[in-house]
């Protein structure tokens, strides 16, 4: 009989080992920790988000197993990984991939985290937790994408179900069954939609925390007894048939096992969404050969793909969140300040005039060749004409942090050290550098959350 797409997923989640898995791959997924830990650290301590998810678990009575990282607080592994994913997000700091439209580390890690934790785990546990959990949920994401996006659903709260649960279930040592029974729960737990990109509400940002919540939930959940139904991914009423109107099945489970899709994650330098990445880049790309003023702008053009253009172009942003979206801000903040860092996205720095007077100038279209390439690469071309009627253009096809223009360990490293610094000292910070990027798969994941709680 045919094994169904989550047995055969399953079953890679119970071979993998710490010690089977490619060298490349369990140094990855230390780079997906590193970056994370930034990100949560940051998201802890900057966001409006952040602070809520602290404020609901302290009013939780739960018992103290795991940490809400950026605190001195422990609750329950499932209240942990939610707060923390919610901070994971906050930022728009988090990793990504371009082909699943969908960013693992912020539910993955936070769920892996905490359950480690709360059940006295090793870095051997938690490093192969993340790359099982990684490369189920990218396979899934990209069997639906762009499709189950534009149909208006967030992977990051929707595909993120598949990767926590994996991950989880590699934890606690599930059998096969069990791990299919938890996988048929996560698909049914799902759950996440784009309507946070019309208003800029902060919503968003419970998507990897529900995620990284309901992964220990299903996992849980299924060790108990509960079951789920096999077909739960390909089947007539399964997730791909209902959550997209075009999918690939057998991509799903092409390669599992000599082909890792955490090798084709990016990372993040700038605090903002992805496709913003590509437009900021496009135009210091043009400024370093025409040293434009924002008084010499005339009109900004964009050509790019539809996933941009629907989750991007917002000249009128709102709130942060909003403006962490905006092409538009995110070109016109390089324009007027020269730079789109954290501190060009406060609740101050988005009122600039000068800046909205720039956004303004900004317009996007679809471009039917970038369209046909998709995903690989998302290209971008923005073009400025200056108010003597030239016009300077840059393309960019693989920005700063994609793995054809990758960020080195160091980069890594430098982007933790700038999103964390205020937030905890130069000494700590190195700590966490070595535990994560460093240290001895035999060490427990519970010193590693001590250096979290503060």
């Amino acid at each position: 009989m045919t094994k169904s797409v989550s047995e055969r997923l399953a079953d890679f989640v119970q071979r993998a080992t710490y010690e089977n898995l490619p060298k490349e791959v369990v140094h990855q997924a230390k780079r997906c920790l590193l970056d994370t830990c930034g990100a949560v650290i940051a998201g802890s301590y900057h966001s409006t988000s952040g602070k809520i998810a602290q404020n609901y678990a302290r009013s939780l009575e739960e018992p103290p197993k795991a940490t809400i990282i950026g605190t001195d607080i422990m609750r329950s592994p499932q209240t942990a990984a939610f707060a923390n994913g919610i901070a994971a997000h906050a930022l728009e700091l988090d990793d990504g991939s371009r082909h699943a439209t969908y960013h693992p580390g912020s539910s993955i890690i936070p769920s892996s985290l905490a359950l480690c934790e709360a059940e006295g785990k090793t870095a051997r546990d938690l490093i192969t937790a993340i790359a099982v959990g990684y490369e189920v949920s990218v396979r899934i994401g990209k069997s639906m994408n762009p499709h189950h996006y534009l149909k208006g659903f967030h992977p990051t709260g929707t595909v993120a179900h598949f990767g926590t649960t994996a991950a989880c279930c590699k934890i606690l040592n599930l059998s096969v069954e069990e791990t299919v029974n938890a996988l048929g729960l996560a698909g049914s737990l799902a759950s996440g939609i784009n309507q946070y990109e019309i208003d800029g509400s902060l919503v968003k940002h419970l998507h990897p925390g529900n995620a990284a919540r309901n992964g220990i939930l299903t996992a849980l959940l299924t060790k108990e007894g509960l079951t789920g139904p096999k077909g739960v991914i390909e089947g007539r009423l399964g997730f791909c048939h209902c959550f997209s109107d075009r999918y690939d099945i057998s991509s799903i489970t092409k390669g599992l096992g000599s082909e890792y899709d955490i090798l084709s994650i990016y990372f993040k330098p700038y605090p903002s969404c992805r496709y913003v990445h590509y437009a900021n880049e496009a135009t210091l790309n043009i400024l370093n050969e025409h040293p434009l003023t924002p008084e010499d702008i005339d009109q900004i053009h964009i050509l790019t793909h539809q996933n941009a253009k629907q989750g991007s172009d917002i000249p009128d942003y709102q709130t942060v969140l909003h403006a962490r979206l905006s092409i538009q801000y995110g070109i016109a903040s390089i324009l007027v300040r020269g730079k789109a860092g954290l501190q060009e996205y406060t609740d101050e720095a988005i009122k600039d005039p000068k800046v909205h007077e720039i956004a303004k100038k900004v317009t996007i279209e679809i471009d039917p060749e970038i369209q046909k390439l998709y995903p690989n690469p998302r290209s971008m071309i923005v073009q400025i004409k200056d108010k003597k009627g030239n016009i300077y253009s840059s393309r960019v096809d693989y920005p700063k942090g994609d793995p054809e223009n990758p960020m080195t360990d160091e980069e890594l490293t430098d982007k933790f050290i700038d999103v964390t610094e205020g937030v905890i000292s130069k000494k700590r910070q190195a700590e966490i550098i070595e535990n994560t990027l460093h240290g001895s798969p035999d060490a427990p994941v519970r010193s590693l959350m001590k250096l979290l709680r503060f």
